[in-house]
């Protein structure tokens, strides 16, 4: 898995537009490179039991793979030592057996390109006698003096002050009545900044309108509503190297400069862009009134690029009114110069809803569509397709599942709802044209399918529901016994995907056809879904992290895989598509790539992007 040399100094030096081939083989316009974050080397160093402390770095998309890298530790005062003989050129992870973990270990790497220092990371520091533990602990501020008043429910990472380091920004959900809030935290700072979502963002237990709480609270014993409603997303879009947190506003909501949103004569509804460094509010516009007569709107946000260079806001609301019948309004806004901008708005459906959206480049254009499980609307705003005979799902997954077949597929599952029929449990398309390939026999109303490369004696992904076996990318059933159906996850240190159920990990072992046991998070609760805070490439390597909230509501917990690998990725938030994923949550999904990621593949084309760096 070599890349080709000099590969992204060429990308980086084509126009902004430039001809490529399409989906279909035609020519079309790209855009790019993509405007996107600036991320440090992410050095994690974190106890790998026996005395070893496990260190693992990030590669970035934007650096050569003629890259390599030297590891050192220093105590004190000391100067650093360097831990390796030969410069390592395979996996970007190391463990160091010979530490005394008595006192501070300060660890750092030096990257060299053909010869040529390329930069040094910031050091981390191992603390002398620390915990033995594979988790950054982050302290939860307290709300009301009793942290179990409050639950932590989903999380957004995003660099808010600009170092090249994530930030977290997390919605916390009362659990005996309470405003809703949202909140931010640093893994070496802690606590940042509140906003109180106010008096309209207590749960409404009416089933024929959405909600006005911009946060979800799914999981609350006795608590009813719109699950999937989380109208928050981080993302840098103006482009100024720190990120911008976006919510969905109404009268009430109080900043963490203590500014407050005042009340009108209509119950108005806002989309507001916030200071990701201060929490205070920057920017406001009312959300579209098109169907303001069936109550309030409540949905999913998102990032796209649907110039293929700079970052919007996708926002996808609904409601419903009396007659049981859902409106939609898809909107589009651009946010510069401290101005949010509607780009477009779209009213209604070409399909069927699911419980998520996810966005990505669907037809090769470099620009993003938007999937909406059932149908899915070009970067323009207008109709890409909508698949036939699809009702309705929970879990949709889009990548390249099928890495012998061009472009993207999808794998859907279906679910009867209203009194609509599904013909068939699950389907697989192409995520391009809307061609459905192939659906499974017979009807069954599922609510859970997974995807993953579980088997390498197949090659592809392998697909798999609560109706039937496991399938490969040609249907074939290549086992009735199957893993866990919830998240795949990249956790150890092979390409084929594990599997992210409630606490643990699992490996699905192919020839005995059972799971495995790979990790275990003591200590934590889990959310609706059986699902944690937040899961992602976060820290280190290209593999995944898990951030779950401890089971005693005083903190959250940023786990790392302690296992070697010498496979070497790009970070995937610098892949287009995973970073997307990052952004949307609600009804939360499996993280993906735009690329085959599993076993057998060719090392992926460096992504089209140029970093952002903060300017102080």
């Amino acid at each position: 898995m070599k890349r080709s040399k000099g590969l992204k100094w060429v990308l980086l030096l084509i126009l902004i537009v430039s001809v490529t081939l399409g989906a279909e083989g035609k020519q079309v316009l790209a855009a790019g490179p993509r405007l996107v974050e600036h991320l440090d080397r992410g050095l994690v160093a974190i106890h790998a039991g026996n005395g070893q402390v496990y260190l693992s770095w990030r590669l970035l998309g934007t650096e050569p793979d003629t890259v390599r890298f030297d590891v050192y530790r220093r105590t004190g005062g000391s100067d650093g030592v360097k831990l390796n003989a030969a410069p390592l050129t395979k996996g970007t992870n190391y463990t160091d057996a010979g530490a005394d973990l008595s006192q501070d270990n300060y660890y750092y790497v030096k990257a060299y390109n053909n010869g040529t220092p390329a930069g040094i990371s910031r050091e981390t520091l191992l603390p002398a006698h620390s915990p033995e533990r594979n988790y950054s602990s982050i302290p939860l501020q307290s709300v009301t003096g009793n942290p179990a008043d409050y639950f932590v429910q989903h999380g957004w990472p995003g660099d808010l002050d600009g170092d090249g380091v994530y930030e977290y920004v997390v919605t916390r959900i009362p659990v005996n009545g309470g405003n809703r809030l949202v909140e931010a935290y640093s893994l070496d700072k802690g606590f940042l900044w509140r906003i109180d979502l106010g008096p309209y963002s207590v749960q409404r237990i009416d089933t024929y309108n959405a909600p006005p709480a911009s946060v979800s609270d799914f999981g609350v014993t006795g608590l009813g509503g719109w699950h999937d409603s989380d109208n928050v997303t981080v993302a840098d879009l103006d482009s100024d190297g720190k990120a911008e947190v976006f919510i969905r506003t109404y009268a009430g909501v109080e900043f963490a400069n203590g500014a407050v949103i005042p009340a009108t004569g209509a119950q108005t509804q806002y989309i507001s862009a916030v200071n990701g460094f201060t929490g205070a509010e920057a920017a406001r516009v009312p959300v579209p009134a098109d169907y303001a007569q069936y109550g309030p709107l409540s949905g999913h946000f998102g990032v796209a690029y649907l110039d293929g260079t700079h970052p919007s806001l996708i926002t996808v609301l609904k409601n419903r009114g009396t007659d049981r019948v859902f409106r939609y309004i898809t909107t589009a806004y651009d946010y510069s110069g401290g101005l949010l901008t509607e780009r477009w708005k779209r009213l209604g459906a070409d399909g069927e809803f699911f419980h998520q959206i996810r966005i990505l480049d669907l037809d090769g254009d470099g620009r993003d569509e938007i999937s909406f499980g059932g149908w899915a609307l070009n970067d323009d705003g207008s109709t890409l397709y909508s698949f036939d005979k699809v009702v309705h799902g929970d879990r949709f997954h889009i990548t390249d599942l099928d890495p012998d077949r061009p472009g993207l597929e999808q794998f859907g599952i279906q679910q009867a709802e209203n009194g609509n029929v599904n013909e068939f449990p699950w389907f697989y398309a192409d995520a391009a044209t809307g061609e459905v390939i192939r659906t499974g026999t017979p009807p069954e109303d599922i609510a859970r399918g997974t995807a993953a490369d579980i088997d390498p004696r197949y090659r592809g992904y392998e697909m798999w529901s609560s109706a039937g076996g496991v399938y490969d990318v040609d249907g074939v059933e290549i086992s009735t016994a199957k893993p866990s159906i919830n998240y795949k996850i990249w956790w150890d240190g092979d390409l084929l995907g594990e599997l992210l159920d409630v606490n643990y990990v699992d490996k699905w072992n192919y020839n005995n056809e059972v799971t495995e046991r790979l990790f275990t998070a003591q200590g934590v609760r889990v959310n609706s879904r059986n699902a944690p805070v937040l899961y992602g490439d976060l820290l280190g390597d290209w593999r995944e992290e898990i951030l779950y909230e401890s089971s005693d509501f005083t903190e959250l917990r940023l786990y790392s895989t302690t296992i070697p690998s010498d496979i070497r990725l790009y970070t995937l938030p610098h892949n287009p598509a995973y970073r997307n994923t990052l952004s949307v949550k609600g009804y939360m999904q499996s993280t993906l790539t735009d690329y085959y990621l599993g076993d057998g593949m060719n090392t992926p084309p460096a992504p089209l992007v140029t970093e952002v760096i903060n300017q102080p």
